[in-house]
Formats: C-alpha cells, structure tokens, sequence
C-alpha cells in the first residue's frame, strides 16, 4: 500500500470554470482558487440535523463567529462535528446504564455451559466517534494546539538554545 500523502496531477482533473459557464453548472461560491480565503459569514445548520445536534452545531458556530472564523462553507463541517458529538453521549449514556461489557453464555459439548465476557458493541461506536470528532476539532482548529498557532500576538519567550 503507498504512503507518503497524495500524488502530483493525481485525481480528477477541474473542469475550465468556462466550460461550467457553457453547461450551466458554473457556480460563483465554488469557484474559489487554492489558498483564497473563505468568504465570511453566519453558519446555518443543516436540516437533516436534531435538536441536540443543532445545540451542539450553535455552540461551535458561535464560537467561530467569536474568532471571526465563522463561514458559511464549514457548515457541513460544522454539521458533521455536532452529529458526532450527539453520537458520543447517546454511546455514553448507553455505556453508563449497560456497562462497558456483557456476559455471552454457549452450550459446549456434554452439556458444558462456557461463560465468555465480551466487550459492549457500543464500546467501539464510542471509541471511533470519539476519534472523529477529534480529527474534526483539528480541522476546524477547535483544539488547544491550534488554538496556539491563530492566538494573536502569541510568540515564544527567546531561549537559550536559539542559536543552534
């Protein structure tokens, strides 16, 4: 398997914005050219979210309006973190009441009953939400390393090793 991240000129290649023009698919909002800024602008939330995940969705989108980050093309982004972040209490709740594992009882050959302790479907499902939302946070700069990096005027005090 290769490694190393994605290959120069591999992928589909972009359609001339002319010829968009020409079928009628042109579209002003996705034309943006490699590293332009985003537009900015309030998020609104997907329909297809709930009510906890659109709480959640509000919570984050006004936290990037407070940074002067907010844009209206992270809201599936946006979205998508809120979706995940409603998944990780559900699983929690349901770890909570059940437990983390299950007892799993089989008939063995004489009649021998064999107990086996298994771990919680949901363990997993919490587990891998988790992780998502983690990557998620990274990609929207939510986390406090990137924090770091869009803090203004924030610089490292000199030391003494600087000059190596």
């Amino acid at each position: 398997m290769a490694s190393g991240g994605s290959r120069p000129g591999a992928g589909r290649k972009r359609k001339a914005p002319e010829l968009k023009v020409v079928q009628g698919t042109f579209r002003d909002d996705r034309d943006g050219k490699v590293n332009d800024d985003v537009p900015l602008g309030p998020m609104i939330a997907p329909l297809h979210l709930s009510e906890i995940a659109r709480g959640h969705f509000e919570t984050i989108a006004n936290i990037l309006a407070e940074q002067k980050r907010s844009s209206p093309h992270y809201a599936e982004h946006v979205g998508l973190l809120a979706v995940r972040l409603e998944q990780i209490a559900m699983y929690q709740a349901v770890l909570d009441i059940e437990g983390c594992t299950y007892r799993s009882e089989k008939k063995g050959e004489g009649g021998l009953i064999q107990v086996m302790i298994k771990a919680h479907p949901a363990v997993a499902m919490l587990s891998e939400a988790l992780r998502h939302a983690q990557s998620l946070l990274g990609d929207l700069m939510l986390n406090p390393s990137a924090a770091l990096k869009i803090a203004s005027g924030h610089k490292q005090e000199a030391g003494d090793f600087d000059d190596f």
